[in-house]
């Protein structure tokens, strides 16, 4: 083979060892570095931009329907549930030598209400209706009760993105806003995925346990120092995150994507700005 054209074979091949696909860096046995890493996460995001798929603490479980845009986060997002109350009345009269009679049973009032709650994250910025601004982005939130079979719709502004919704650090995560780095490759339903892990911080914060000074160098009074992990586990095949769950707590998610019907309700009208 003459040398040019042995050159013009080797060169897309030296190109591809120098700039891995994100697939090829998912399945590297070696730590990723800071820009390997946005890498896989911009191709993650791409891949899930558009899908649905349900939130739930084991496969095939039941929890939140998500619809995700292109920016690693929901576009809309669906729970439902149930309340249930009541309350026990009545008066009985006293009885001052037995036997007595039996007295009838109190009243008793029960009630049980079924609700649907749909969050759309509509990527607008926030207004008030008098024409003031408002920091922050324009979410509509649909809520439909069995009890009045009818939908009520509010706007409200949110401040924080993902705050307030199922799986909101996975989000987080996804979209980069919290640093990760790259941890080992594991099966996860089957399939194998790879981590990307960081620091976790449980609701509510660190407790904040005192030590007793042993191990040196602590010192009693000191915080307990917080070692808790959350890991993102992605598919390297078809790029989608296919777990989040953390160190400590055992709080975590499966992301079981399936076509959902998730769209808001047929015939409300939502408002466009917030009250």
């Amino acid at each position: 083979m003459p040398d040019v054209a042995r050159i013009a074979v080797l060169l897309p091949l030296f190109a591809q060892t120098l700039n891995p696909s994100p697939r090829e860096l998912l399945n590297a046995e070696r730590p990723l570095g800071t820009a390997e890493i946005a890498a896989v996460l911009d191709a993650s995001r791409m891949a899930i931009a558009g899908k649905t798929f349900r939130l739930s603490f084991a496969p095939g479980g039941t929890g939140p329907e998500v619809l995700m845009g292109s920016d690693g986060r929901p576009r809309m997002l669906r729970t439902s549930g149930g309340i249930m109350g009541g309350m026990v009345g009545g008066v009985v009269a006293g009885c001052a030598s037995p036997p007595c009679p039996v007295a009838a049973p109190p009243p008793r009032i029960e009630w049980h209400d079924d609700l649907i709650n749909i969050i759309e994250y509509t990527g607008r910025p926030a207004r008030r209706c008098n024409g003031a601004t408002e920091p922050g982005e324009l979410v509509i939130e649909y809520e439909h009760r069995s009890s009045t079979n009818a939908w009520t719709v509010i706007a409200r502004a949110q401040t924080t993105p993902g705050v307030r919704a199922p799986g909101a650090p996975l989000f987080e995560m996804l979209r980069g806003a919290t640093p990760v780095t790259s941890g080992n490759r594991q099966q996860i339903g089957g399939r194998w995925a790879r981590a990307l892990v960081a620091p976790w911080t449980p609701p509510g914060g660190t407790p904040q346990a005192e030590l007793t000074g042993d191990p040196f160098p602590n010192v009693v009074g000191d915080p307990a120092p917080n070692d808790a992990t959350e890991t993102l586990w992605i598919d390297p095949e078809s790029l989608l995150p296919v777990r989040w769950e953390t160190s400590k707590r055992g709080y975590g998610f499966v992301l079981s994507y399936e076509p959902i019907d998730l769209q808001s309700p047929a015939g409300v009208q939502p408002p466009d700005c917030v009250r």
